[in-house]
């Protein structure tokens, strides 16, 4: 009885011993995780808009390690490796954590933001004109006076530097791309830049403005492109994220249209303009495709035909102010993203006018926006 009290103390103590044992060698066995590269970049310098991204290689991460990524004072991601668009210029110190139970990492960056404006803001000089300095391209949609009088490259060039000639951008999505030879700045409580058409009261042919600054200061219209809403971009009977594609009959025909709602129609010839409606001197000679917004102004088409202006915000368009600036004044302020979210712009470099109506209006044919050039208003009032 003794001899087995005794063995089952002496066992007790052996397991005691070789758990313990092997406890310890498992602890030894722990290895901190680890940065695989030790030396790194610590400064990083961008631009408003780039996108910031950082990817680590760890060893040996423990389950249910936090991570984190600190900007001046706030986290901006909880993930291992980071990729995040820099919205705010400024110098900001960026740090990372990796933080496990009895394990942690730890590192630190510096990062430069700049803003673009600051960049590539290109100012005024006593040579600057008010005028628009150079057609970037044009592109416009069938119409009546296209590879005729008012539709061609020839015409187009003519509205550089003055507001007397006259081009068509067609039927709905056709558009012009221009630019001026300095920034135009967006001015606090001011209309910032005029657009001159041909409207007369009761015959307004609304087109649409987009706009964008250089902010990679290439001089090309390659950045983002943002719509100025004007009064009825909220309408329910406009239409938004819209597309038409127009054919090409090869022949003074009727220009057959398909929309992206499986809507189609026709813009319609006439016998006063004998050549064919399709703009001959672009890119597309088969089919084109133009994307946009669609409005929808009130359009009298019988006996004398009558085309009443939207409200705001619009060219070509005999709204209450069109007497006054002789054209249609706008506002870069009244920029959105294509979220409808309102954009911040401080200035904008390049400017993009388009047909903004589908329709034909009787015996006058398209409704079709047509412009005489652009003026910066800072250098007017």
């Amino acid at each position: 009885m003794q001899l087995k009290s005794t063995f089952k103390v002496l066992t007790l103590l052996v397991g005691v011993l070789f758990f313990s044992s092997c406890s310890d060698d498992d602890e030894d066995d722990v290895v901190p995780m680890f940065f695989t590269d030790s030396d790194y970049q610590t400064e990083y310098e961008f631009t408003m808009g780039d996108t910031l991204v950082i990817d680590h290689e760890i060893q040996h991460i423990p389950l249910n390690t936090a991570f984190s990524w600190v900007l001046g004072e706030t986290v901006i991601s909880t993930t291992k490796n980071l990729e995040y668009i820099v919205g705010e210029a400024g110098t900001f110190a960026l740090e990372f954590n990796a933080k496990a139970e009895n394990d942690s990492l730890f590192r630190s960056y510096q990062l430069t933001v700049n803003d673009p404006y600051e960049l590539y803001f290109r100012p005024k000089t006593e040579n600057s004109s008010e005028f628009i300095s150079e057609i970037i391209e044009y592109k416009p949609a069938p119409g009546q006076f296209i590879n005729d009088t008012y539709g061609t490259m020839e015409a187009a060039g003519k509205i550089v530097g003055g507001k007397s000639d006259l081009i068509s951008l067609g039927a709905w999505g056709g558009y012009v791309v221009f630019t001026f030879d300095h920034t135009i700045e967006n001015r606090e409580d001011a209309k910032d830049f005029v657009v001159y058409g041909n409207a007369m009261n009761g015959l307004s042919e609304p087109g649409i403005v987009q706009v964008s600054f250089d902010e990679n200061g290439n001089g090309l219209p390659d950045d983002a492109w943002y719509e100025l809403a004007g009064s009825a971009h909220d309408a329910e009977t406009t239409l938004l994220d819209y597309a038409t594609t127009y054919t090409n009959p090869g022949e003074h025909a009727d220009i057959p249209w398909v929309d992206n709602l499986n809507n189609d129609g026709s813009v319609l010839v006439s016998s006063y303009h004998a050549q064919n409606y399709y703009p001959l001197f672009i890119e597309e000679q088969e089919q084109v495709t133009f994307n946009g917004t669609r409005v929808f102004p009130t359009i009298n088409s019988s006996g004398f035909v009558s085309i009443d202006a939207l409200e705001w915000g619009y060219v070509d368009n005999f709204d209450s102010e069109y007497s006054t600036y002789g054209g249609n004044a706008m506002e870069i302020d009244r920029a959105i993203d294509a979220d409808r979210n309102t954009v911040n712009l401080k200035g904008i470099d390049f400017v993009k006018v388009y047909s903004g109506v589908q329709e034909n209006a009787g015996w006058l044919g398209e409704v079709s926006t047509e412009i005489k050039g652009a003026s910066d208003l800072s250098m007017i009032n």
